[in-house]
């Protein structure tokens, strides 16, 4: 449930900016955008999911700009696995590590049609992670605390790569089909780069 809380302002807000400019745009008339909720499964050292949503527009017929926003549910690195280990190894105990990351970003996507109704493209984002680490040890049946160095918020850029294609149906709908590829780059305390891969199915509304 919290998960879904703390996407919930991300969904608004892109829910708000889609409504402001498909709104301007009716009244030009000048270009078309879209917006979408996406699902997805996270890979890499840590399996879990993520929920999000994206708007965007055509700057060209070739080219949208686009804005995405999400919650990633665990994608805590190996590094922080073993930093906790070794602490836990000294004690007796055994560590659970949850790297839980919110993540902005807003990018280029180039498509080309390769159908009527479908569209492959390519991504490349930039933007900002919320990154919340949660690191505890067991011992003994006793749930213990580690302290500051693997427990806490860091906000860190993120650098999104990633390629897809969308297959248009009921003349607005569309699927969009994607794999996204995140650098939580490490800044400041952090030590390690979280990285994300997104298996992402999205669906969608054209404006």
């Amino acid at each position: 449930m919290m998960r879904f809380a703390r996407v919930v302002p991300i969904l608004l807000a892109l829910t708000l900016c889609a409504s402001a400019v498909a709104t301007a745009q009716t009244a030009t008339g000048a270009t078309t955008s879209y917006a979408e909720f996406d699902f997805a499964a996270t890979l890499g050292h840590k399996s879990d999911t993520s929920i999000g949503g994206e708007y965007g527009f055509h700057l060209s017929p070739d080219f949208d700009v686009f804005v995405e926003g999400g919650h990633i549910g665990n994608a805590a690195t190996s590094q922080m696995d073993d930093d906790a280990a070794l602490i836990a190894a000294n004690v007796g105990a055994t560590a659970t590590s949850i790297s839980r990351i919110t993540f902005v970003d807003a990018g280029l996507r180039y498509h080309w049609p390769a159908s009527v109704n479908v569209d492959p493209y390519v991504a490349l984002g930039v933007g900002l992670a919320h990154v919340k680490n949660e690191t505890t040890l067991s011992a003994n049946s006793d749930l213990v605390q580690f302290g500051s160095d693997l427990n806490g918020t860091q906000n860190r850029p993120i650098i999104m790569i990633g390629g897809g294609a969308t297959v248009g149906f009921a003349k607005r709908y569309f699927l969009d089909l994607s794999y996204r590829f995140g650098a939580v780059l490490a800044t400041g305390d952090a030590s390690s780069v979280n990285k994300t891969q997104r298996a992402q199915v999205g669906i969608g509304i054209k404006f």
